[in-house]
């Protein structure tokens, strides 16, 4: 009998534990996921937080830029963004693209000095990035940058950018990561906003789908083509630039790199100069096809939208531009001809000097 009473006590004890945990279940709310600076849902307010509390968020018809308080350059950054937004979606309607708009604003985050932005990107992409000073990223959908309150638009004042600033930027050191695209290193400019703006709309508009590898003359070629200055308006035919003298002095060289190798490079090369080259090059031949090819574009685009995410090879790669566009070879003399047409713009400038030259070999 007593037996059996100890056995009674002890189910009722374990059956009690078993209700009272199954209460316990029922009333319990499913575990939050705590927001994260690499999560691309992570909303500007939970990011301020993040990041720094004494941030300011400022919002503009199609962004989100969070910054210091009291930055002076922010009305002027609002503005290029939209002008620029605008530019971009109009350029590619007349090429004949349909491009879908983000429903959630773009994100932008400023910092106010290199370190922050170092340990931002250093928690982020879980890489040392110290050697950019802005880029957009793949994996969180945002762009940061380094903006020190000194540094004011003179967009925003209504004043056009000084005439060094105009030609766009340049790479002091070229070390992109996967998912990673740069705003080369120097002083911020409203061309080198747009550039990353351009990166930023290519993956939010169904021009590009982010985790999918894309060469170079795409990804660069798009974004230096879209480095608008303060006055520009819905127009690629911007031929008094850093990047348009670059091209003709590398083809009068004879340093263009071949079109077939061309065309499947998906990396910027470490040295300075020809990091400077390979944007050059890339800035032409996508404002080549996008103008004389649009249509192949437009094909190119949604077959690599479908490709799997990570890296393809080269054998790859050059058939999907084949098939859109045909042996590159074959593209030689209508590319020539573009390249013709862009230096008598040129040429009709008396300060431009080109190197000769070389003499077709035989």
């Amino acid at each position: 009998m007593r037996r059996s009473l100890q056995f009674l006590l002890v189910a009722t004890l374990a059956l009690g534990g078993i209700c009272s945990k199954s209460k316990s279940a029922e009333g319990r709310q499913p575990a939050q996921t705590p927001p994260s600076l690499r999560s691309d849902s992570v909303t500007a307010a939970a990011l301020k937080l993040l990041l720094n509390p004494s941030f300011e968020i400022t919002t503009t018809g199609h962004f989100v830029l969070l910054h210091e308080p009291g930055a002076g350059y922010v009305s002027g950054t609002g503005k290029a963004l939209e002008d620029a937004y605008g530019q971009f979606y109009e350029i590619f309607r007349r090429a004949g693209f349909h491009l879908s708009r983000s429903s959630d604003p773009l994100i932008w985050v400023c910092f106010p000095d290199q370190n922050d932005f170092n340990s931002y990107t250093f928690q982020v992409e879980r890489t040392d990035l110290s050697w950019l000073d802005g880029y957009y990223s793949t994996l969180t959908n945002r762009v940061a940058i380094v903006q020190p309150n000194r540094q004011i638009f003179a967009l925003a004042e209504g004043h056009p950018l000084p005439e060094s600033r105009a030609c766009g930027p340049t790479l002091s050191q070229s070390r992109p990561g996967q998912g990673i695209l740069p705003m080369p290193a120097g002083g911020l400019d409203i061309t080198r906003l747009t550039h990353e703006l351009a990166h930023q709309l290519a993956f939010n508009s169904g021009l590009q789908k982010r985790s999918v590898m894309y060469p170079l003359w795409v990804s660069e070629g798009l974004a230096t083509n879209f480095e608008f200055e303060g006055s520009a308006t819905a127009s690629l035919e911007r031929c008094h630039t850093a990047r348009c003298r670059s091209v003709l002095e590398m083809r009068a060289s004879g340093e263009l790199i071949p079109l077939r190798q061309f065309v499947v490079q998906t990396s910027v090369p470490g040295d300075a100069y020809l990091g400077r080259q390979c944007y050059a090059q890339a800035w032409a031949f996508f404002q080549y096809i996008l103008t004389e090819h649009a249509e192949g574009l437009r094909l190119y685009l949604r077959e690599l939208a479908k490709q799997p995410p990570g890296r393809r090879d080269g054998n790859t790669l050059l058939r999907e531009f084949t098939r859109a566009f045909g042996p590159p070879d074959a593209l030689a003399g209508s590319w020539n001809a573009f390249l013709d047409s862009q230096e008598q713009h040129m040429l009709a400038d008396p300060n431009t000097v080109f190197p000769p030259r070389p003499k077709a070999s035989l």
